[in-house]
C-alpha cells in the first residue's frame, strides 16, 4: 500500500499544484472567438477599363493578369470575367499550402498583379486586390445624425477618425467603413452669362486646372543643395475657387468665376454606396479580431 501518494506527499501536492496552475493559465489565456477562423484561399482581382469593349477588356487587361498569376505553382485555380470596361479574375490557392504560408503567397501575387499593371494600356485605373472575403466582422459600429439636417459628409469625418482609433486597438486585424459619401465641389456655371462671355466648360475647367498647382513648379539644385520649387496657389477653400480667373481684358478688368458660377461643396450625388441603419442614413465601421485572441477582452477595449 505505500504509493508514492503516501511516500511522497510534498511531491504529489506540489506536481498537482503545477497541473492546476497550468491548467487555469492556458484556460485564461486560450482563445475566445465568436466564429471560427477561416483560412482564407480565396481572392479576387478587380480592374476597371472605362469605355472598352469585353474583347478589348480580354486582350488588354485580363490575359496579362492570368499569365503573371499562373506562374506561381501556389495557384490552383484562376477564373477570369471580361465585361463591358470591367475585369475580375478569381484566385484559388491549393488547399495543401500550409496557413503559415498563405500570407506571404498572398503578397507574392500582389507584386506579380502590380508586375501585370505595368503592361496595361493608358486609361486602365489600378487593380483592386482583394483577400478578405472570408470570415466577418467582429464589431460594427454605427454612425448617425440626431438631428436632420446634418450633412452625412460630417458623420464620415467622425467615421473615418474611429476607424483609425480602432486599427490602434491591439488584435485588431482590420477596420472597413461602409457609406461614407465621396466629397465633390460642384461648380454650376449660368449658361447665359458664360455664352456672354463667350466662355466654354472646356475652358472654365482648363482655367481651374491650370489654377490649381499641385505639381512642382521647378527644382533648384546645388553643390550640397537639392529643393523643390512650388507655386503658392494650390485650391484649398471655396473663397480661393471663386476668385480663379477665367478672362482679362485690356483695361485689367478681370472675370472670375465666383462671377458666373455657384459654388458648393457637399457629397457626389448618386452615391456610390448607402448604408441605412433604422431607416436612417448611416457610416458603418466595422471591425475584425485577429485569430486566436480573446473576443471579450478585445471588445472591452473597442467599447472604451
Amino acid at each position: 500500500m505505500e504509493t508514492l501518494t503516501f511516500r511522497e506527499p510534498r511531491t504529489v501536492a506540489l506536481a498537482l499544484l503545477v497541473l492546476i496552475a497550468a491548467g487555469l493559465s492556458s484556460l485564461l489565456s486560450i482563445g475566445r472567438q465568436e466564429d471560427p477562423t477561416i483560412t482564407n484561399l480565396f481572392a479576387t482581382v478587380t480592374t476597371v477599363y472605362p469605355g472598352a469593349d469585353p474583347a478589348r477588356v480580354e486582350a488588354l487587361v485580363t490575359a496579362e493578369l492570368e499569365e503573371e498569376l499562373r506562374e506561381s505553382a501556389e495557384v490552383s485555380e484562376v477564373l477570369s470575367t471580361s465585361s463591358t470596361g470591367i475585369s475580375v479574375v478569381q484566385i484559388e490557392l491549393l488547399e495543401t499550402l500550409a496557413d503559415n504560408r498563405i500570407e506571404q503567397v498572398w503578397s507574392e501575387l500582389r507584386d506579380a498583379v502590380d508586375d501585370a499593371a505595368r503592361n496595361f494600356p493608358p486609361g486602365v485605373r489600378t487593380p483592386e486586390f482583394s483577400t478578405d472575403g472570408a470570415g466577418t466582422y467582429t464589431a460594427i459600429v454605427s454612425l448617425g445624425a440626431q438631428h436632420t439636417g446634418v450633412p452625412m459628409t460630417i458623420t464620415a469625418r467622425y467615421a473615418e477618425d474611429l476607424a483609425d482609433d480602432l486599427r490602434n486597438v491591439g488584435g485588431t486585424k482590420l477596420v472597413d467603413t461602409f457609406g461614407i459619401p465621396e466629397e465633390e465641389v460642384l461648380v454650376a456655371v449660368d449658361p447665359t452669362r458664360a455664352a456672354a462671355l463667350g466662355l466654354t466648360a472646356d475652358q472654365i475647367s482648363a482655367a481651374i486646372t491650370s489654377a490649381d498647382a499641385k505639381v512642382q513648379a521647378g527644382r533648384l539644385r546645388g553643390t550640397s543643395t537639392d529643393i523643390l520649387l512650388s507655386v503658392d496657389g494650390e485650391i484649398s477653400a471655396l473663397e480661393r475657387l471663386s476668385q480663379v480667373i477665367l478672362r482679362e481684358d485690356a483695361t485689367g478688368r478681370a472675370t472670375r468665376l465666383g462671377d458666373i458660377a455657384e459654388i458648393t461643396r457637399g457629397p457626389r450625388l448618386p452615391q456610390a454606396e448607402l448604408a441605412i441603419d433604422n431607416g436612417q442614413d448611416a457610416v458603418l465601421v466595422a471591425a475584425r479580431l485577429s485569430a486566436g485572441l480573446q473576443v471579450h477582452v478585445w471588445m472591452q477595449a473597442i467599447r472604451s
